[in-house]
């Protein structure tokens, strides 16, 4: 009570520059108090030094409709404050001019007060009829307090204006977030009925070169090389490149390889991922280049549903489904669900538009020309592998995509190595953004739809995001303080009600996006034929693994302003992934 009083004063103070010794205690106390709850303020404002001013008429000029749902008119309010005046119940009238559109209550003014004053009665002020001066019950602030209130006045517009934007930003948010979910999920669909009308991988005349950069995978590249080898029909050649590893990852692959005529093994010196595939490619004899993590295990029919693309001579690169092959534990499986329900939808959509925005490192393939012509892998990003997309189709070569070209691949399965992993993609992207900001509104609706998104819902959503998830804090320590300390602790139950209402609104938007996010994610788990057990993890995934995902936009801006670059970020690997993984 004393906090509210003091800070509705400095309210006061700082706006008008005078203070107030007038209060008037809300709901029923201001009439005909019957409870200890509603005397309590009464009391607590007396030791404070307030007048208390009560009233008795009062006609509910917020009342927008009758009893009968007719809308009142300003002469149904004046009629009513006669009415009142006439029953001789009082002599304060109680009317509003805030809360909402209070033009009726002006109206109304101008229609009673001049005929209660033809009737013989006189309209004064509190302070009038109690006879005391103005001054004494609203004294001007001193020049010292004048001097403070300064600085109480910007914080209160400060908190004004950072509540206003938080309501905004939420809504915001949550609008986007709505659009994006319902354009993506609709172009993914119209892109998997075309996929349907052509469900028989064409065929082409081309060799396949497969190249895979090394770096200390020793653990899992025997397992990546037998994958491969297995294809069906075989690559021409795979050319593993060991960039410098300190592991033994090229004597690995010798010794396992080494009576393998479609084998060979390059070493240099560490040199970073593009130069080890630019090394590959010049090495190269195939057509098509088809590049491969590491860690990445194909099925058997992986390349060829890939190579199958270049017999359209339109076609630059193709883009394959990246699967986590290791569903080992939480983090595993929340990044299992998102390359369905993000990434793999996303490819899916943006083929349709041929706005591919990356083909994964993973498992991708590429013209051989195209590549050379766009200059190969350069090393200025830490996302070699979409920015060679992005010149590519900058080219003029179309990207395609191949949902049924299988790659799986393993994830980080603890929170320090996602971290690392997601801060190089989110970087990188951002270095991608910067390169390539030229080409924002050419080049079709990859560069008017697909880069806009890229910074739309990549870098502006996140930071926008975890206000809708502190949009719902706040209400909730609005409920928690409105029913906690007031309720239990003064029995005041009366601002609950409103806090609850505000709850209501909040709840139900975010509920209303939530459903949205799980009717698009159980649209691309029945794409993709994966397991609708993993919607599961949805709700939960977006408490806390899309916090550390907001976190890395975050830390990425931060660096990318401050001029820094960074570095790799290599992961350990286990050697946990399978070529079948489901949930």
């Amino acid at each position: 009570m004393r906090f509210e009083l003091n800070a509705t004063q400095r309210v006061l103070q700082a706006d008008l520059g005078r203070s107030t010794l007038m209060f008037r205690p809300p709901y029923n106390a201001d009439a005909e108090p019957t409870s200890a709850e509603e005397v309590q303020p009464i009391l607590d404002a007396a030791r404070l030094g307030y007048f208390t001013v009560g009233e008795y008429l009062d006609p509910q000029d917020w009342r927008r409709r009758d009893a009968d749902g007719r809308e009142r008119t300003p002469a149904d309010i004046a009629e009513r404050v006669v009415e009142l005046v006439h029953g001789g119940h009082g002599n304060a009238i109680l009317l509003h001019d805030g809360g909402g559109d209070r033009r009726a209550t002006l109206e109304a003014i101008r229609i009673f007060v001049p005929r209660l004053r033809a009737e013989g009665y006189a309209f004064t002020t509190i302070s009038g009829l109690a006879g005391m001066p103005r001054e004494r019950v609203m004294p001007p602030v001193s020049l010292r307090d004048r001097a403070l209130l300064g600085g109480d006045r910007v914080a209160f517009d400060l908190l004004y204006w950072g509540g206003t934007f938080l309501r905004w930003a939420f809504l915001a948010g949550i609008a986007l977030g709505a659009l994006r979910v319902l354009t993506m999920t609709t172009l993914a669909l119209v892109a998997w009925r075309r996929e349907r009308r052509h469900s028989r991988a064409p065929v082409a005349h081309c060799t396949a070169s497969v190249l895979i950069a090394a770096y200390n995978e020793r653990p899992v590249i025997a397992r990546t090389i037998d994958a491969v080898l297995a294809s069906e029909p075989p690559p021409l050649e795979v050319i593993v490149v060991d960039d410098g590893s300190s592991d033994g990852t090229a004597d690995e692959v010798e010794a396992r390889f080494a009576s393998h005529e479609r084998v060979r093994v390059l070493r240099q010196a560490n040199g970073g991922k593009a130069s080890a595939l630019n090394r590959a490619i010049a090495a190269s004899r195939g057509d098509v280049l088809v590049c491969l993590d590491a860690d990445t295990l194909f099925t058997p029919s992986t390349l060829s549903q890939l190579i199958g693309h270049f017999s359209d001579p339109r076609v630059g690169a193709v883009a394959g489904n990246v699967k986590v092959g290791n569903r080992v534990n939480l983090w595993t499986r929340w990044q299992a669900l998102e390359y369905i329900t993000s990434q793999n939808l996303d490819r899916r959509a943006y083929a349709l538009l041929d706005g591919i925005t990356v083909v994964p490192g993973a498992v991708g393939a590429w013209r051989c020309a195209a590549v050379l012509e766009a200059g190969g892998f350069q090393e200025d990003t830490l996302a070699e592998d979409m920015d060679l997309t992005w010149r590519v189709r900058r080219a003029g070569w179309r990207i395609a995509n191949e949902t049924r070209a299988l790659g799986f691949t393993e994830a980080p399965d603890s929170l320090p190595m996602l971290y690392r992993q997601r801060f190089r993609w989110t970087f990188g992207t951002l270095q991608c953004l910067w390169k390539h900001r030229d080409a924002v509104g050419g080049h079709g609706w990859f560069g008017r739809l697909a880069l806009p998104s890229l910074w739309l819902f990549q870098i502006a959503f996140p930071i926008l995001s975890p206000i809708i998830d502190l949009q719902v804090l706040v209400t909730l320590v609005s409920v928690a303080q409105g029913w906690v300390t007031r309720a239990l602790l003064t029995q005041d139950w009366q601002p609950l009600p409103q806090a609850v209402d505000s709850l209501a609104t909040v709840g139900f938007l975010y509920l209303f996006f939530f459903l949205l996010e799980l009717l698009g994610a159980s649209i691309a788990i029945a794409l993709d034929r994966e397991r609708r057990r993993l919607l599961w993890w949805l709700f939960w995934q977006r408490f806390v693994y899309r916090q550390v995902m907001y976190a890395v936009v975050w830390r990425s801006l931060r660096r990318a302003l401050d001029g820094h670059s960074a570095g790799w970020g290599k992961l350990e690997r286990k050697n946990t992934a399978v070529a079948d993984a489901t949930e």
